[in-house]
């Protein structure tokens, strides 16, 4: 294993080195690749559509092919998906394609050719080779990943499609996917309460040196499960076994049981450690950890603080990099703040100001015209086929590395907000509330909806035409919302199972709520005629406008609330469950 990784840090060594050149000429790196990409696929249906073979220059490229949202793209992906048509947006074939939620229900597919997974492969393994350099015992032990399944189901077409953190995960090489303390068949427990039981009832039979998984609250998750589960988890550990009430799939069960044994000797050390102050902790049961490895940026480093409940202070956070389904696209190279490299030679990248993104011909700008501290859209053209896509985020510059900047995620943009990954959008919302008041048999006057990133959760607020409904049956409104946002949203849905995302809660808002919120705003200076009042943000609501908050179930709070916070859920006939 140590030759192995010697080996592997020589040939990425090299591989780095060549980094270093290429971030001293940022531009000129970009303006090659992008004319790669476009010479490689001249000859697809979207080449011929948009005029590939008369583009010469980036500036060719700009009035050839408009930005565009996915819903672009959706007619040549459906051609490869349910028709297995090649050359649809790509020469290379569709290995894959990775699963996203989409702004209209549908979900997005987005596709991955064998120079996509080459992309992801370096990336992997220079991420790896510049963690190594600041912490030399990183691989001193077994290495814990959380992942989802690479594969999840196949189109018409017989194409496998799949999440990115798999995808990602299989782009690992050989010898860090040997070292995992976890196989990869766990990734594929659908029960999100099994499939954490069964990573921590693996993991605490190894000694830790690396945890990494995209989201902190996944983190939190699997701790808590130890602790929580820890009388269960050592009985097992001692008997070498699974818990039967776990809903794992017979065929992972005994997979996962043909490679386990008893281990009555680290039940005995995990039991002492529980002894000691009641709780089992990861800085006690993995004191060799040092690295931990997930995002830093965006609504989700508001859990970050949480971790130090858990680890020990001196553990070093590395942010894992600034990507998405649609492709990988910083490396951080270092533990302070979420900023990594733009990755100039995997993808091209053009930005518009946020200032400009209104606007009817926004200012497109190159890399090399960023400026320190300046906020931007991300417009993406990549291997994969996606050609000057707006994926919709805001990145802000934080610096340069050489002459490339380096860049970390904010936020979503537009009509989207995103507090642990689900990137709900304002027409999903709208639909889910009409679907709501249909089965509820409640009409509602006004609503918004805000991301609550503190709690981790969402709050819908409404004010109903009429009398307000008892609680019961604005309840019954609030389950229906719920239930259509999650068949409409599959990350939705997802973080909801998996408990990412707490239960939600509905705010009924006193009479006349919604139009003292515009003319509040239209005071502050917006233009009546252009005045949108927003439905969806992370803007906290006035607690002094809360008349009542009512969870699932029927829970109900009636204070007022606290601050600038909506009322406290906790204070009414019930207590809800908070999500942290």
């Amino acid at each position: 294993m140590e030759l192995l990784i010697k080996a592997a840090a020589i040939v990425t060594g090299l591989e780095w080195a060549r980094w270093e050149r290429l971030t001293r000429a940022p531009q000129e790196t970009q303006d090659r690749l992008l004319l790669d990409i476009i010479g490689r696929n001249r000859a697809t249906r979207f080449g011929r559509d948009h005029g590939f073979d008369s583009i010469r220059t980036p500036g060719d490229y700009r009035k050839r092919v408009p930005v565009g949202d996915y819903e672009r793209f959706r007619p040549y992906v459906e051609r490869a998906a349910d028709h297995g048509e090649p050359r649809a947006l790509t020469a290379e074939p569709v290995l894959s394609f990775t699963l996203t939620s989409g702004s209209t229900g549908r979900p997005k597919l987005i596709p991955v050719t064998r120079t996509t997974r080459h992309n992801h492969r370096q990336l992997t393994r220079l991420w790896y080779y510049r963690a190594l350099m600041d912490h030399p015992g990183l691989f001193g032990g077994k290495l814990l990943g959380v992942v989802s399944p690479a594969v999840e189901g196949h189109t018409p077409a017989g194409i496998p499609f799949g999440a990115a953190s798999g995808l990602i995960y299989e782009s690992s090489p050989l010898w860090i996917q040997n070292a995992a303390a976890v196989p990869y068949e766990v990734s594929r427990i659908k029960d999100f309460d099994a499939k954490y039981y069964v990573t921590m009832r693996l993991a605490l039979e190894h000694d830790v040196s690396f945890l990494g998984t995209p989201n902190p609250s996944t983190i939190l998750k699997l701790v808590e499960t130890a602790d929580r589960h820890k009388d269960e988890l050592i009985k097992d550990i001692h008997d070498g076994s699974i818990g039967a009430r776990w809903d794992v799939p017979a065929s992972i069960r005994g997979e996962l049981l043909r490679r386990l044994t008893k281990n009555p000797a680290r039940a005995s050390w995990l039991e002492k450690l529980a002894g000691s102050d009641g709780r089992l902790r990861p800085s006690a049961y993995w004191p060799g950890l040092q690295l931990i490895g997930c995002w830093k940026g965006g609504s989700v480093a508001v859990r970050l603080h949480e971790l130090e409940r858990w680890f020990d202070k001196t553990t070093a956070i590395r942010d894992l990099g600034y990507m998405a389904s649609e492709a990988q696209m910083s490396l951080p190279v270092s533990d302070s703040g979420s900023a990594g490299i733009l990755a100039i030679d995997k993808n091209f990248y053009e930005f518009i100001p946020e200032s400009e993104i209104d606007a009817a011909r926004p200012v497109t700008l190159d890399c090399s015209e960023l400026e320190e501290g300046q906020v931007y859209y991300v417009v993406l053209t990549t291997a994969g086929g996606l050609y000057r896509y707006d994926i919709n985020d805001l990145v802000r510059v934080a610096g340069f590395y050489n002459r490339t900047p380096l860049i970390e995620f904010v936020r979503k943009g537009r009509d989207v907000t995103s507090i642990t990954g689900e990137k709900l959008h304002v027409n999903q919302v709208i639909e889910a509330m009409a679907q709501a008041q249909s089965a509820a048999g409640i009409a509602v006057r006004h609503f918004r909806a805000w991301a609550d990133v503190e709690r981790s959760r969402y709050a819908f607020c409404v004010e109903p035409v009429g009398a307000a409904p008892d609680t019961e049956r604005l309840s019954q409104l609030l389950d229906a919302l719920d239930a259509a946002l999650q068949l409409a949203n599959i990350e939705y849905r997802e973080k909801r199972a998996s408990r990412r995302l707490g239960e939600p809660v509905l705010c009924l808002m006193k009479a006349g709520w919604f139009e003292r919120r515009s003319e509040a705003a239209l005071h502050r200076g917006a233009r009546d005629v252009q005045f949108k009042a927003p439905l969806l943000s992370t803007a906290a609501e006035d607690p002094a406008e809360i008349e009542r908050i009512v969870g699932r179930a029927g829970n109900a709070g009636n204070e007022a609330g606290r601050g600038t916070e909506p009322a406290d859920p906790g204070a009414g006939d019930r207590k809800l469950t908070h999500p942290r």
